[in-house]
C-alpha cells in the first residue's frame, strides 16, 4: 500500500552504514532505495506488520552479535549470544515468528520468497563480501524502515522489548532501538 512520505535524504546520508553508498553515487543509491520501496509497498498492512517484527528482531540480534564480537563490557555470555542467534536465525529459516504474547506468526508463500531473497542478499553481502549485494541489502533495509513507517516500527520495537527483553537484555534491546531510530529520523 503506497503511503506518501517525506524523506529527508540528507539525514539518511549521515547514517554510517549508508554513507559510502550515497557518496559513491547518490542518485543511484537513492533510486535503489526507491525501487525497493515499491516492492515493499505491494504488501498488505498485515504483511508489513510481520516484516517489521522480523526486522526489529534481526537488528536486535545483530547488535547482540556485534557486542559479543567486539567484546563489549555489556556483552552476553557465549551461551546467551548463541541462543539469541539461534532464535532469530531459526525464525528466518522457518520463515515464521513466535511471540509469547501473540503466538505463532506465519508468512504466506509470497512473503516467504521475499524474506528468503533478502536473507540471500544479506549472506552474499556480509558473508561472501559481495559489495553490490551489501549495497542492495542496505537499500532494501532502508526502504523497509520507510515503508513500514514510524508507528509500525514502534509497535514492533515495543513487542520485541516486551516479549524478548529477557533473551536479549535491556541493553541490547535499547541498542537495537537506537539503531532503528537513526533510520526513522530520515523520514516522516
Amino acid at each position: 500500500m503506497k503511503i506518501q512520505r517525506t524523506i529527508y535524504w540528507n539525514k539518511l546520508t549521515e547514517i554510517q552504514e549508508l554513507k559510502e553508498f550515497f557518496e559513491e553515487d547518490f542518485q543511484r543509491f537513492k533510486k535503489l532505495i526507491e525501487d525497493h520501496m515499491e516492492e515493499f509497498e505491494k504488501f498488505s498492512d498485515k504483511a508489513l506488520d510481520k516484516f517489521s517484527k522480523l526486522r526489529v528482531l534481526e537488528v536486535t540480534n545483530g547488535c547482540t552479535q556485534w557486542g559479543f564480537r567486539r567484546g563489549d563490557k555489556e556483552r552476553l555470555s557465549v551461551e546467551q549470544t548463541r541462543e539469541c542467534m539461534n532464535v532469530v536465525i531459526g525464525f528466518m529459516k522457518r520463515t515464521e515468528l513466535y511471540f509469547p504474547s501473540e503466538g505463532q506468526i506465519e508468512f504466506d508463500d509470497e512473503e516467504k520468497v521475499f524474506i528468503k531473497a533478502l536473507r540471500s542478499l544479506y549472506q552474499d553481502g556480509f558473508k561472501n563480501n559481495v559489495k553490490e549485494s551489501e549495497r542492495e541489502y542496505y537499500a532494501a533495509s532502508t526502504a523497509q524502515f520507510i515503508v513500514c513507517g514510524h508507528e509500525r516500527m514502534q509497535r514492533a520495537m515495543t513487542l520485541v522489548k516486551q516479549d524478548y527483553e529477557t533473551l536479549f537484555s535491556l541493553y541490547y534491546i535499547e541498542r537495537g532501538q537506537k539503531y532503528i531510530f537513526h533510520y526513522l529520523r530520515g523520514f516522516e
